[in-house]
């Protein structure tokens, strides 16, 4: 971890060594979280090269416009817009509604009700195909309208999209991603959605009571639940140790959780499928 400023820090994976490495990037996808932004990286044959990293602490508020401001304008990856393909938002304030009770206006004022939304913030939506509903999202005042002049092409989606478009088969298939502040869960039991949720945590043990609290609401024992993690940088690489602690069985991607920077790789996978 590389420290700006005594606010900002920034981490960089680099597929190999080869100063070079930059300028092969053809694609590009980023993340916009609470005090952070994730940006990677890949070549035409999807490869991917680098991901960069950069958050700041608490002492600033929750989604500070000038810092993404900042990052837009000085990524290096930013330089040529035309190779941001997605762009991925994660928000708290969010709504799941059935398609049989679905009615735009409605849908937007129960969020509004439910999550202080404030009248010029943005409200967001994008259909559940196999879930047969639709995902409602509130992005903070001015993130959106920022994304729009500095991302004209690239689609914009909420980030566990790919959560929704991962679902197994399979029985109590959990899946999470992990930030530097929050961690956004969601659980598929054979398809069927049993509970999504984006929760603040401050260490590994707030993540595995909220897990556990969540399955002991709905009768479910932890144990059985195949559970895979993923995150937006090589930071949370020691809160999912400690959750394997908790969950033996977590895996991150396609295999076990190794590497500091395997959950971000896999993130960073998974999003651009969405996109392309």
């Amino acid at each position: 971890m590389t420290a700006l400023n005594k606010n900002i820090f920034e981490q960089v994976y680099n597929a190999r060594e080869d100063e070079d490495l930059p300028s092969k990037v053809t694609q590009v996808i980023c993340v916009l979280l609470q005090r952070g932004i994730m940006v990677s990286g890949f070549s035409a044959t999807r490869e991917l090269l680098v991901i960069h990293y950069t958050g700041y602490n608490s002492t600033k508020p929750v989604w500070a416009l000038d810092f993404f401001e900042h990052i837009f304008m000085q990524e290096t990856l930013f330089a040529m817009r035309e190779k941001v393909k997605g762009v991925f938002i994660l928000s708290d304030r969010n709504l799941i509604v059935p398609e049989d009770l679905y009615e735009e206006k409605e849908a937007r004022k129960w969020l509004r009700r439910i999550h202080y939304t404030e009248a010029k913030e943005s409200i967001e939506s994008f259909r559940l195909e196999e879930d047969k509903a639709t995902y409602l999202y509130a992005v903070a005042m001015g993130i959106m309208e920022l994304i729009k002049i500095n991302f004209k092409k690239a689609a914009v989606l909420a980030l566990p999209v790919y959560h929704f478009r991962n679902t197994r088969k399979q029985s109590l298939y959990l899946q999470c991603t992990i930030t530097g502040e929050q961690v956004c869960a969601t659980l598929h039991n054979y398809s069927q959605l049993l509970w999504h949720r984006v929760f603040d945590y401050t260490c590994a043990e707030d993540i595995a009571y909220g897990i556990k609290h969540l399955c002991m609401e709905n009768n479910i024992s932890p144990s059985k639940i195949a559970f895979r993690c993923d995150a937006v940088s090589a930071t949370q690489h020691e809160v999912l140790t400690m959750l394997s602690q908790y969950f033996p069985g977590i895996r991150s991607g396609k295999g076990t959780i190794t590497n500091n920077w395997d959950a971000a790789i896999s993130l960073s996978q998974l999003l651009l499928e969405c996109v392309l």
